[in-house]
């Protein structure tokens, strides 16, 4: 009776041992906050011929977010082993583009704790305005019914950032992750991203 018990103590303690060995004796938590945008305006053009003019408007834009990190439990990895991957997410010329990627090593305080900012590239987009004229020609000529008539089209070019995904990477895992567009919260757990499959997803 007493080998049994004996034998029965022994398999608690391997599987207990098996546990430890399987499981890191820490845990993580990421908390990334709402986005903030830096933007600046600028106006151009008004280049008028006898057509017609031409106007342009570029828009400067940025995101950040506030991103802290925290470890618990009775050991933790060593710092070379804890990263943050961020990827910025947007269009390029209309279509969806990846448009950055951003590693930033994780360096825990005395308490687990890390906080920082993660910023994306700025980047332009350009909003060309162009007006012709036909027929006409005068302004009170077509007001008396002189047929001129006025086409105005506008045209986009160049970049925006509208997202991110954020992963705390921890020996090469995706620990934790963090997506603006819900639709890339499934994929944001993956490593490496797949990056053609988040941009199939607005």
């Amino acid at each position: 009776m007493m080998k049994v018990r004996l034998l029965a103590f022994c398999a608690v303690i391997a599987a207990a041992a098996a546990v430890a060995a399987d499981g890191p004796a820490y845990t993580f938590s990421m908390r990334v906050g709402n986005s903030q945008a830096e933007q600046s305006v600028s106006k151009g053009g008004g280049k008028k011929s006898k057509g017609g003019s031409t106007k342009t408007k570029t828009t400067e834009r940025s995101l950040s977010w506030p991103v802290s990190v925290s470890v618990h439990g009775a050991s933790r990895p060593s710092e070379d082993a804890v990263k943050l991957m961020c990827y910025f997410i947007g269009t390029t010329d209309g279509s969806p583009a990846m448009l950055g990627e951003q590693k930033v090593d994780v360096k825990f305080d005395e308490k687990g704790g890390f906080k920082t900012e993660v910023a994306s590239p700025s980047e332009k987009l350009v909003r060309t305005t162009k007006t012709t004229t036909s027929g006409g020609g005068h302004r009170r000529g077509r007001r008396r019914g002189g047929g001129g008539s006025v086409k105005t089209t506008s045209e986009t070019s160049g970049s925006r950032v509208t997202g991110c995904i954020i992963q705390l990477m921890v020996n090469g895992k995706v620990e934790k992750a963090y997506a603006s567009n819900p639709g890339w919260s499934r994929l944001a757990k993956t490593n490496p991203l797949p990056e053609s499959e988040v941009l199939k997803i607005r």
